[in-house]
């Protein structure tokens, strides 16, 4: 596999994170503006979460990654048959959950259901991470290296993912007139649409 093919393949998988951590930037930013005088924020800070959610997403790319490279095609069949709906079913879930939230008549009462829930962090993880199992049996048959696969596409998830949080962050600041429970009922619509479309191109496949 040529570099200008790993790069692609990298940013490819770093799409669905990059667009989940954006959400989370806006979340962050709303629930932030929502806060009343002298309430604390009982969030970590914007950087620390934005890091934290691109280790997380970046981890579990490299154990899908390795699990399909070594899982091979012995195990590939019975995965292949529930891994998509799995994933669909996690992001549908806690899309439904953003969009509930976001249905609530009290402002206060709205919390960001987002990277910042460790539960909520690691599902997410899973979901988003589906792809890479697949890739990893791919690149066997190609006889492509791990490693190289192994460094580059975690550590475009990680950047891709923390500037997606702080894209985020920064567009809601542009457009403050977006609430809190605006971005909660978009967040949950756009995290069932990966969910929808991640089952789409393996059901179509």
């Amino acid at each position: 596999m040529s570099l200008l093919s790993l790069i692609l393949l990298s940013i490819a998988l770093s799409l669905d994170c990059f667009t989940v951590c954006f959400i989370f930037g806006m979340q962050r930013s709303a629930f932030k503006k929502a806060l009343k005088a002298g309430e604390k924020d009982p969030f970590p800070s914007l950087g620390w979460g934005a890091v934290q959610a691109g280790l997380v997403f970046a981890v579990f790319h490299i154990v899908m990654i390795v699990l399909g490279w070594f899982l091979g095609w012995g195990m590939s069949s019975i995965v292949a048959r529930f891994d998509h709906w799995f994933a669909f079913a996690l992001l549908a879930a806690i899309g439904l959950k953003n969009i509930i939230e976001g249905f609530n008549n009290k402002e206060t009462d709205l919390k960001v259901h987002a990277m910042f829930h460790w539960k909520s962090l690691l599902l997410l993880a899973l979901a988003v991470s589906i792809d890479a199992f697949a890739v990893g049996i791919s690149l066997k048959m190609l006889q492509v290296s791990l490693s190289a696969v192994c460094l580059s596409v975690p550590l475009a998830v990680l950047l891709i993912s923390i500037a997606g949080v702080f894209l985020g962050y920064l567009t809601h600041k542009q457009v403050k007139q977006v609430s809190l429970r605006t971005i909660n009922l978009v967040g949950g619509l756009v995290l069932i649409g990966i969910g929808i479309r991640i089952l789409v191109e393996h059901l179509s496949a």
